[in-house]
């Protein structure tokens, strides 16, 4: 079964979607107003090549080579067909973490070798340990940050990873999804060390960095060739459409829209944490990026019981379904604009206090 956030259908009346962590400025105006200019290209069908949408993304990610970028429908889609084209036996899952990593290893019919890999507090992961398990021609799945965790590894130890796999005949794999979030970015990001390891495969989505989960626009970039190849023979022609190639040409470019989203995910993290820290009922753990875990104290209510009393005040939070080693008691919130996030605040107060 596939458990995400955002299942605001399976809600009665307005909600304030706080278990899917999207950037709540929304829908760039750049992208509102290029895909009007542009009606016109859906009378025909998409480059093939997706030549200007490589380019676009390149550009964005100061990358030289647009032809080791593989767009597509969203970051699942390069998730799974990156993972069928690997050749591995084993995929080795460092949770709490996204759960399509596994299914992906499922239909591939590889084992799944999954690790409870965070410390305590979920501020690190203990990399040494990680790799005396590895077993050659295995491929590592590591979200960086990490969903539902917030936590994030250096680039200093990701390319010891990267090397350390890479003399196992083995294969890194690196969500990028929330990358753009972090205060670091773009120093942070692995993409600029791609020429160093030709065994890692780096994946982005414009989903929650722009604010547009339903255009389903993510890509893969690697520095290795035969896995590009292998990568495109698994996917469908044409697997992104008019309106996603649209909107890759145009928001990777709006920096008007990327300064104010930073700008956003710095006050509101902090200001979330903070606020969060003064419910006594509660432990919240440091994020880097949009998004906080949380944990109830008392265990007088579980996550699935706050979730419950949470939508009678028209919140939705993201209780930890499909999430391996996270207890009953933890749940995830999105960070949301001040207004948004002063009205959880009220309503997790108000059922703290009656169950504290």
């Amino acid at each position: 079964m596939n458990f995400h956030g955002g299942d605001v259908y399976s809600c009665t009346g307005e909600v304030l979607d706080f278990s899917s962590n999207i950037n709540p400025l929304g829908v760039p105006a750049s992208f509102r107003e290029a895909l009007w200019e542009h009606l016109d290209d859906f009378t025909r069908y998409p480059d093939l090549q997706y030549r200007a949408l490589k380019e676009s993304f390149a550009e964005y990610l100061s990358f030289d080579k647009p032809e080791m970028i593989i767009p597509g429908n969203g970051a699942v889609e390069i998730i799974f067909k990156g993972i069928m084209a690997l050749d591995i036996d084993t995929l080795v899952n460092l949770s709490p973490t996204f759960s399509e990593y596994a299914h992906a290893a499922e239909q591939k019919g590889v084992p799944v070798l999954d690790l409870n890999a965070y410390n305590e507090d979920y501020q690190d992961l203990n990399l040494d340990h990680v790799l005396s398990l590895i077993q050659r021609k295995s491929v590592v799945v590591l979200c960086n940050p990490n969903n539902p965790t917030g936590t994030f590894v250096d680039k200093e130890k990701m390319c010891a990873l990267a090397g350390a796999l890479k003399e196992k005949d083995s294969y890194l794999l690196i969500d990028e999804a929330f990358i753009e979030f972090t205060d670091g970015y773009p120093q942070n990001s692995m993409v600029s060390e791609l020429g160093r390891f030709p065994n890692v495969l780096v994946i982005r989505a414009a989903t929650k960095f722009f604010g547009m989960p339903g255009i389903r626009l993510g890509f893969g970039v690697t520095g290795n060739l035969a896995l590009v190849q292998g990568i495109k023979e698994q996917l469908e022609p044409w697997n992104v459409n008019a309106a996603a190639v649209i909107a890759g040409c145009t928001v990777y470019r709006d920096q008007k829209y990327i300064a104010a989203s930073r700008l956003w995910v710095q006050e509101e993290r902090q200001f979330l944490f903070d606020r969060l820290r003064e419910i006594p009922e509660l432990t919240v753990y440091p994020s880097r990026v949009n998004y906080h875990l949380v944990k109830i104290n008392e265990k007088k209510i579980d996550a699935w019981k706050l979730k419950e009393l949470l939508l009678g005040k028209g919140i939705l939070i993201r209780t930890p379904d499909g999430f391996h080693h996270l207890s009953p008691y933890h749940f995830r919130l999105a960070v949301k604009d001040r207004a948004s996030n002063e009205m959880m605040l009220t309503a997790l107060r108000e059922v703290c206090s009656v169950y504290g």
